[in-house]
């Protein structure tokens, strides 16, 4: 991917939420850097420090978690114009708990908590799009949690579909289990009936 072509994505994806000058944007371009991350790659692995978030310029990744018996546990699936990174972690200086890898080769436009915050203090508009995407962030985190408790495997499965077409060419049916709780067999079982019922 050009460098170039990859500015622009979020050059349109940030003045579309914030005002942002020509000048604001030639600054951003010196701070952050394009990566690409070859398929089944980490751009981020739990327990390391000192690491970057990212603007997802093309590709899918998955954010996911390992528990204590190694399990792993798919949080989200992060696309094009999706941040990826674990906030909690680079907001406090933790080690990161989170993994985020590659499901196909994917290009990240990344950058250092320094530097952003070095472009907090020159483009206030660049804080605010950060305040409002950590209140949409918080807000999806809800609404998922919501429905993890209160709707089915299968309604969870729908709703994912719906948001984004085309997923099972890309993501593994087992992954998309895990992302809905359940085993690859109960969806497999649920794939089956809905499709009988259509």
């Amino acid at each position: 991917m050009d460098a170039q072509a990859a500015y622009q994505k979020l050059f349109e994806y940030t003045s579309q939420r914030v005002p942002l000058s020509t000048a604001d944007f030639e600054l951003m371009k010196q701070y952050y850097h394009l990566r690409k991350v070859t398929k089944k790659d980490f751009f981020l692995k739990e327990g390391t420090k000192n690491f970057l978030q990212g603007f997802v310029v093309d590709g899918t990744l998955r954010v996911f978690y390992t528990d204590t018996k190694g399990s792993e546990h798919v949080l989200y699936f992060a696309f094009a114009d999706w941040w990826v990174g674990d906030l909690s972690a680079f907001h406090f200086d933790d080690a990161a708990t989170l993994n985020v890898q590659a499901l196909e080769e994917s290009y990240i436009l990344e950058i250092g908590k320094e530097d952003l915050e070095y472009l907090f203090e020159q483009i206030p508009a660049l804080e605010r799009l950060f305040r409002i995407m950590a209140q949409r962030t918080l807000a999806v985190l809800q609404k998922r949690f919501l429905m993890t408790v209160s709707a089915h495997a299968e309604e969870r499965y729908q709703e994912l579909l719906q948001r984004h077409p085309g997923i099972e060419q890309i993501v593994a049916q087992h992954q998309i289990a895990s992302y809905l709780g359940i085993l690859p067999e109960s969806l497999s079982r649920m794939k089956k009936k809905l499709l009988s019922v259509k």
